[in-house]
């Protein structure tokens, strides 16, 4: 066994008995290192025209590029971000489909990222408990050159790693993010009313219906209302017996 393969088994020894999720993400970064990378972030992808920085779980990426990511909306354009829509390994930001490439805007972030000592990295889609497309991608400041065992060891310690946050969070979980008019807005739109019928309903504009839809969207990172249901009813948010109330007032 080489002392690389050593480190990376070595950290998946040790990966649950950090005290805080820092004291994980240094150590990580550390092994990884030897790959290559510098930096590295778990996130969630938004859905539809969602933010990105609201999903971020943790972030080592550099400050500066990051809110630099964030206020440019970058996440719609950038294509690493969007390869990982249609593809459901790792891969290296070097193997993005060249049409995402090609699009407006796409090398210039690619280039601004380089800049920013992010000039090659290694994305690892993987499960989340709360976003339904999670990553963890690495970043570095030189070109990669990854033989399939490095991927293999890096995709084997982005597992562990997020399995221990995803626990973590879930032993801390948030308060619900929905407020009470909100609920009240998703199950009246899961009942199949339309945003009209909803403020007549509720005795307020159209608009401010139409407006709750969006923050209810937003907050949860759906797509569309059916996806909204389903991850309002992941997240706890509203209830199946919620839900057969509702539609059962409108029988």
């Amino acid at each position: 066994m080489s002392s690389q393969d050593a480190a990376v088994f070595e950290f998946i020894e040790r990966v649950d008995g950090h005290a805080s999720i820092d004291a994980l993400l240094d150590d990580l970064l550390q092994v990884v290192a030897g790959f290559g990378f510098e930096h590295m972030i778990y996130t969630g992808l938004p859905a539809g025209d969602g933010s990105i920085a609201p999903l971020v779980k943790t972030n080592r990426f550099p400050e500066d590029w990051w809110n630099l990511y964030v206020e440019g909306d970058y996440a719609r354009t950038d294509a690493v971000c969007q390869q990982v829509f249609s593809r459901v390994e790792p891969f290296v930001w070097d193997e993005v489909d060249p049409r995402l490439s090609a699009r407006d805007g796409a090398a210039r972030i690619a280039g601004e990222a380089a800049e920013h000592g992010l000039a090659d990295g290694y994305v690892v889609p993987l499960f989340s408990r709360d976003e339904w497309l999670s990553v963890m991608s690495f970043g570095g400041p030189d070109k990669l050159l990854l033989s399939p065992r490095d991927r293999g060891a890096i995709n084997l310690m982005a597992i562990y790693t997020s399995s221990v946050i995803e626990r973590r969070e879930r032993r801390q979980p948030e308060r619900g993010r929905l407020t009470a008019r909100e609920r009240e807005v998703l199950l009246w739109t899961s009942a199949g009313k339309s945003c009209w019928e909803i403020s007549v309903i509720l005795n307020v504009s159209e608009q401010t219906v139409r407006f709750h839809t969006a923050q209810i969207r937003t907050k949860l990172n759906a797509s569309n209302t059916t996806h909204a249901v389903v991850r309002a009813l992941q997240q706890g948010e509203i209830t199946l017996g919620q839900l057969a109330d509702q539609l059962g007032d409108i029988r």
